[in-house]
C-alpha cells in the first residue's frame, strides 16, 4: 500500500471513530455498531453517518497493452454525512448532504486499454477530497425537489436497480452507467417533479468545465454554452406475478454536452452536442414473501453525437440474482454485457482499427458478515478500445467492501 494509501485509511478510520466513538457492539449497519446508542440518538436528530471502505485485488492473466500476468490493486473510502435539518432545525423539507472521498493507485486501467475502465473506483491517487456538497429543499410533501450545490450526476441521471454501483454490483464503468452520457462531479442544480407516483421528471444543468476534485468558482461564470444540462422522465410500473406484482422502471433522457469538443477532421472545438439515452430495469421473479430475493434484468442504449465523441452508440444488457442459494438470501449474482461501437472520427483516426468493444462481466457478491461482503469479479474485453493489436483482455479481480 502507497503513503497516500495508508494515510487515507488512516484518516478514516480516525473520521469513523470521531463519528461513532468506540465500538462497543455491531449492529447489522456496520461494524462499529451503535455504541451507547450515539448513533441511535444521532439519527433521531436528524444526522446520518456512514462510512465504507472498498479494496480491491486484480490480476491481468492476458490482453491488453501491456504485459500478459500484470497484478494491481486500488482502495477507496467514503464518508457520507446527511443532515434532516427539519428534525434539526425545523426548517421544513430541507436536507443537506456531504460526502468525503479518497482514493490511491490506479488498478489496471490504464494497462487493459479498454475504453470502458475494469474498475470504476480507480481513478486518481487522492487521500482526501470532497465528493459532494449539496442541499436539497422540498415541496409539496416531497412532490418537488430542488437540489443544488457540487453534484455527482450519476446519482440524478441514468440510474438503474441492478447495475448503478461499482461498490456492490457491477465493477465495471461500462456498467455502472452509460459511457456516453456525460455525467460528471460539478456545480450543478437538478429539480424533480413527481405529479404522481408512476411518473418522475427532472431536469438537470451543471459546469461542463469543471476539472475533478476541484470546486469549479473559477469556471462557473463562463457563458452559457459552457453549461450541459439533462432532461429524463422516469416511469415506473408493474408486471403482474404469480404471487405479487413485479415492478419495473424505464428511463428515457436527453442531454447536451457543454464540453468543448473538437468534430472529426477539425481544429477548433464546438460546444453544445445532444445525445439521448433509456435505461430499464424489471423484477422478473421473486421469492415468495421475500421481496428483496429473486432475479431481475436491465438493459441501457444510448447515441452520442458520431462528430465528437469516439463511440458513437453504446449498449448494455444483463441480470441480477439475489438469493440464488438457500440460506444465503443476501448474496448476489450478476452477468452483464456491453458494446461501445466506434464513430467515424475514431474509424478516421485510426485505419484499419476494429469497429466495436465488447466486454462480459460475471460478479457475486458473498455477505460475509452484515458489515462485509467478498465479491469476485471476471471480465471478457474483446478489442479493448477498438483497437486489435491489443488483444482480447481477461481481467479477474476481488473486492472487499467494509461498513463501518
Amino acid at each position: 500500500m502507497s503513503a497516500r494509501g495508508a494515510a487515507a485509511v488512516a484518516l478514516a478510520a480516525l473520521l469513523a471513530a470521531g463519528a461513532a466513538g468506540p465500538a462497543r457492539a455491531r449492529t447489522a449497519s456496520g461494524l462499529l455498531g451503535d455504541p451507547a446508542g450515539l448513533r441511535s440518538r444521532l439519527e433521531r436528530m436528524g444526522l446520518s453517518l456512514q462510512l465504507h471502505y472498498q479494496q480491491l485485488l486484480a490480476w491481468k492473466p492476458r490482453g491488453g497493452v501491456e504485459r500478459d500476468g500484470e497484478t494491481g490493486h486500488s482502495g477507496s473510502y467514503d464518508l457520507l454525512a446527511r443532515v434532516d435539518l427539519e428534525e434539526l432545525v425545523g426548517l421544513r423539507e430541507l436536507v443537506a448532504f456531504a460526502q468525503v472521498k479518497g482514493q490511491y493507485e490506479r488498478h489496471l486501467n490504464r494497462e487493459t486499454g479498454a475504453f470502458s475502465d475494469p474498475a470504476d473506483d480507480a481513478d486518481f491517487d487522492e487521500a482526501v477530497y470532497l465528493d459532494q456538497l449539496w442541499l436539497e429543499q422540498g415541496f409539496a410533501a416531497g412532490r418537488i425537489r430542488l437540489r443544488a450545490g457540487f453534484l455527482e450526476l450519476q446519482t440524478s441521471f441514468d440510474r438503474n436497480a441492478y447495475a448503478n454501483s461499482e461498490d456492490r454490483q457491477f465493477m465495471n464503468a461500462a456498467l455502472d452507467n452509460d459511457p456516453l452520457v456525460p455525467l460528471p462531479n460539478a456545480l450543478s442544480a437538478v429539480l424533480v417533479v413527481a405529479p404522481w407516483p408512476w411518473l418522475e421528471l427532472a431536469a438537470g444543468v451543471a459546469d461542463a468545465d469543471n476539472r475533478s476534485r476541484h470546486a469549479g468558482f473559477d469556471t462557473l461564470v463562463d457563458d452559457a454554452d459552457s453549461l450541459s444540462g439533462w432532461l429524463e422522465a422516469t416511469l415506473r410500473f408493474a408486471l403482474p406475478g404469480p404471487r405479487s406484482a413485479l415492478p419495473g422502471t424505464l428511463r428515457l433522457g436527453a442531454f447536451r454536452d457543454g464540453r468543448a469538443l473538437a468534430p472529426s477532421g477539425s481544429a477548433e472545438t464546438e460546444r453544445g452536442h445532444l445525445g439521448g439515452y433509456a435505461s430499464l430495469d424489471q423484477a422478473l421473479w421473486r421469492e415468495p414473501g421475500e421481496p428483496a430475493q429473486g432475479v431481475g434484468v436491465f438493459a441501457r442504449a444510448a447515441r452520442a453525437d458520431r462528430d465528437v465523441s469516439t463511440s458513437e452508440w453504446f449498449w448494455s444488457a444483463g441480470l441480477e440474482w439475489t438469493g440464488a442459494l438457500p440460506g444465503r438470501d443476501r448474496d448476489a449474482l450478476g452477468l452483464g454485457v456491453w458494446q461501445l461501437v466506434a464513430s467515424p472520427r475514431l474509424r478516421d483516426a485510426r485505419p484499419g482499427a476494429f469497429h466495436r468493444e465488447t466486454g462480459v462481466e460475471l460478479y457475486a457478491r458473498i455477505e460475509l458478515a452484515p458489515w462485509l461482503a467478498l465479491s469476485p469479479d471476471l471480465q471478457y474485453i474483446v478489442e479493448p478500445g477498438a483497437v486489435p493489436s491489443s488483444g482480447d483482455a481477461v481481467v479477474a479481480q476481488i473486492r472487499v467492501r467494509m461498513s463501518f
